[in-house]
């Protein structure tokens, strides 16, 4: 766990499965999982998810002390990027992150971590024995 108050998360996944990554109540109820765990009080989230045609989608669930985005691009070696914002200095968002890529399949994910006051770290990191040579 991190002890921090708060901070902000950006992520990108690749290799995602595209069954789960173009289904909008499966990408929901992942992204709703992750806004529990980074604190938010049950009955408290609000979601919304855009399906774009013919294919990709957005979506952003909200609560008071949480919140996660997505945006994907399927075309695009079925990736997505997400952004984390967080709150609570009593949430472990390192495993909040993880939790979403395997929810997505994801072979792969590169992540952007900035903390509250300024402190910041890149992490790359494969999920698998796929890589991906021209990121």
């Amino acid at each position: 766990m991190t002890d921090v108050t708060g901070g902000r998360w950006v992520a990108e996944i690749y290799g995602c499965n595209l069954e789960v990554l173009e289904n909008p109540k499966l990408v929901e109820v992942a992204l709703r999982d992750a806004v529990f765990k980074l604190g938010a009080p049950p009955g408290s989230v609000q979601a919304t998810v855009y399906k774009f045609y013919p294919q990709g989608l957005s979506a952003a669930i909200l609560s008071p002390v949480a919140a996660v985005m997505i945006h994907t691009w399927p075309e695009d070696d079925a990736s997505a990027a997400l952004d984390l914002y967080f709150f609570k200095p009593d949430v472990d968002p390192e495993s909040v992150l993880r939790g979403l890529a395997r929810a997505f399949g994801a072979r792969e994910e590169s992540a952007f971590r900035l903390w509250r006051g300024g402190e910041h770290e890149i992490k790359r990191r494969s999920q698998g024995n796929a890589s991906r040579s021209n990121r």
